[in-house]
């Protein structure tokens, strides 16, 4: 038998071991250094999150501190106090950090270099009486509040008879208030004033009169009446279309955007006949009035607005839209608004460095009466030695004529001209218009015949009786012509005309004209502060408010802009308000405010609104965590806006923000 060697299969096995043990090796190696990894990865996580945590924190902080504090983004202000980097040592997981904070140049300040030149009023209200009336005036039933958004100001008094006046930031009154007011802080009556007491001065969109506009057709009841920018002067006229017997009652009355001047001229006693007689008052009775941009029922803008018009919000907002184009409404003289049975919207325009002023009485500005003499600038007709020169003084050196006998005879002379250096612009009042004839003979007689007519160019001859004197003294001749000439003057068609002088003698002798004239005394259009009746102590009887409205179940009259008349009265009776109605703030002489027991509205009916667009300061906050040396790579960054209920005064924690946008780096 024969024997087998083990050694073999031994042999055989042992690479079998050493692949197995490297295979494993590997596996466990992999998976070593897998969990290393897994590890750093997660420790890098954990610190990454902590970075983004702390920056976050950081900036909220910042958010916090700047809401907390009086700074406005004034130039020479730092944000954080002292500084424009706010240090945090020790803050959050991650360790220290710090935040730097630069202006944001795109927006507007929202403390102004001046009143006059920022884009937002400084108060919601403010009046400008300083004694013998109440500045505020507020009625109501008991238990109701009239609420404001913003500051209200009084440089005279404020006298709440019922309910309250409720603020979201502060009141202030040069003399007393009466009767319950709520604001932060308390109310400060019997102030010695501030900044914010001040006129800003608005300046109108005017700086002249603008061409004078004829009310346009008004035939068919229901439709859309389109007015254009321009000076209108007759509140009958436009009172009569807006009423419920007009023949385009129940319309839309749409002011397209721009200026429009309002001087009625319907009390001038020396009006011509196309203007009625009234009172200087023009009255919404009926339908809708649009004044700016028309927009439909989704804020887009549309061509026309429908009928009837659905308002608020039948056009283009200045303070929800900066592209907004509107109207302003100036009033000058004793011209006023009444919005009785009608509706009324009238939205401003848009402007970055003034409010959006939709109403505006006149502050300064006085009409000039014009006196003019008026000669010939050709002459024609048997008379010799007449020219424009001779004929247009009295120097007894005019036109000659010399009769041919003893039985005397018959000369004319047409004189044409009279036209005036700068015709009188549509609108013009004429008071006086006379015609002057200075004349004489040197062998003058009673049985003498002398005639004269004077044809306005384009109109009817006006016959003129002529004296006839008994010697050589000049005879001086005036005609009043204002009755036919008054119309033509006021439709600005007045050019000039033609006068004829035509003379018969009974005997021999030199006939002269001396001179022939035509003088106007007129007053042309002209932007009138505001006067009569509006600068009366409020109330009385004789006295009267800039504008008077209701809001009822079918009344309604809302500015989207700011109200702007320091020398008037505004008067507004409020009992079916549904939004704002005094949108962008109220500057009055003074203000009184009526609510009924139906009022159901619940948010602030005068307002200066915090969202308007451009109306914020805003700052630029870059968050770094340690090393937190700013200038490198923030670990965040965030755009936040600010807005002060009071710009003047802000009251620290009561600041609203906005964070614009929000970012961590990548």
């Amino acid at each position: 038998m024969k024997r087998r060697w083990k050694g073999d299969d031994a042999g055989a096995a042992l690479p079998l071991v050493l692949v197995l043990v490297t295979v494993i090796a590997v596996i466990l190696g992999a998976l070593l250094s897998l969990a290393d990894t897994s590890v750093r990865t997660t420790v890098n996580l954990r610190d990454q999150a902590a970075s983004a945590y702390t920056a976050d924190g950081a900036l909220q902080a910042a958010i916090n501190t700047i809401r907390n504090s009086r700074f406005t983004g004034a130039p020479g202000e730092h944000c954080f106090g002292a500084s424009d980097t706010l240090t945090l040592p020790d803050f959050g997981g991650a360790g220290s950090a710090a935040v730097s904070c630069t202006a944001d140049p795109a927006k507007v300040l929202i403390q102004c270099p001046s009143l006059s030149v920022c884009n937002r009023p400084g108060n919601a209200i403010l009046t400008l009486g300083t004694g013998g009336e109440d500045g505020l005036n507020i009625q109501q039933p008991t238990g109701s509040a009239l609420r404001v958004h913003g500051v209200v100001y009084s440089n005279s008094n404020i006298n709440v008879v019922n309910g309250s006046l409720e603020t979201n930031t502060a009141v202030y009154a040069r003399g007393a208030c009466a009767g319950t007011i709520r604001s932060t802080p308390p109310p400060a009556c019997g102030s010695s004033g501030s900044a914010l007491g001040a006129d800003p001065g608005y300046a109108p969109a005017l700086t002249s009169v603008p061409p004078r506009q004829t009310l346009p057709p008004c035939t068919k009841a229901g439709s859309v009446v389109t007015f254009t920018p321009g000076f209108y002067d007759d509140a009958a006229g436009l009172s009569a279309m807006m009423s419920s017997s007009s023949k385009c009652k129940d319309s839309t009355w749409w002011f397209t955007p721009g200026t429009y001047y309002f001087d009625f001229r319907n009390n001038t006693a020396s009006r011509p006949p196309s203007l009625p007689a009234g009172e200087d008052v023009w009255t919404i009775d009926n339908g809708q009035l649009v004044a700016g941009t028309p927009v439909d029922g989704t804020g887009r803008v549309t061509a026309a607005p429908p009928v009837p018009a659905a308002i608020p919000g039948a056009c283009l907002n200045p303070i929800d839209d900066a592209q907004a184009v509107g109207v302003q409404f100036v009033f000058g003289g004793d011209s006023r608004l009444a919005v009785k049975a009608g509706q009324a919207e009238i939205c401003g325009t848009y402007r970055a460095d003034r409010p959006p002023v939709a109403l505006y009485g006149l502050t300064s500005g006085a009409e000039t009466p014009v006196t003019s003499t008026l000669v010939p600038a050709s002459v024609t007709g048997g008379f010799t030695g007449g020219t424009s020169a001779t004929l247009s003084r009295v120097d007894k050196a005019g036109a000659t004529w010399v009769a041919p006998g003893r039985t005397g005879g018959s000369a004319t002379l047409t004189a044409t001209g009279f036209s005036p250096a700068t015709a009188p612009p549509a609108g013009t009042i004429l008071t006086s218009a006379k015609v002057r004839v200075v004349h004489s003979n040197d062998q003058g007689a009673s049985k003498d015949a002398r005639t004269a007519q004077f044809t306005p160019a384009g109109g009817s001859p006006i016959p003129l009786s002529l004296s006839s004197p008994n010697d050589s003294t000049a005879a001086s001749d005036e005609f009043d012509v204002t009755k036919q000439l008054v119309q033509a003057v006021y439709d600005g068609t007045f050019t000039g005309g033609q006068l004829s002088y035509t003379v018969d003698l009974k005997h021999e002798g030199t006939e002269l004209v001396d001179a022939l004239q035509l003088e106007l005394t007129y007053t042309p259009p002209a932007l009138r502060a505001e006067s009569g009746c509006t600068q009366l102590m409020y109330p009385s009887s004789a006295s009267c408010a800039l504008v008077t409205a209701v809001n009822n179940s079918g009344n309604r009259f809302y500015v989207q802009g700011t109200t702007y008349a320091p020398k008037a009265v505004l008067d507004v009776t409020l009992n079916n308000a549904t939004e704002p109605i005094f949108r962008f703030g109220v500057v009055a002489r003074s203000l009184w405010v009526k609510e009924t027991g139906s009022v159901t509205f619940t948010g602030p009916v005068i307002e200066v609104p915090d969202d308007s667009p451009g109306f914020v300061f805003g700052v630029y906050l870059s968050a770094y965590v340690c090393p937190c040396t700013p200038g490198g790579t923030p670990a965040a960054r965030a755009r936040v806006a600010y807005v002060d209920g009071d710009p003047a005064n802000p009251v620290p924690g009561a600041r609203q923000v906005s964070v614009l946008s929000w970012s961590g780096s990548r």
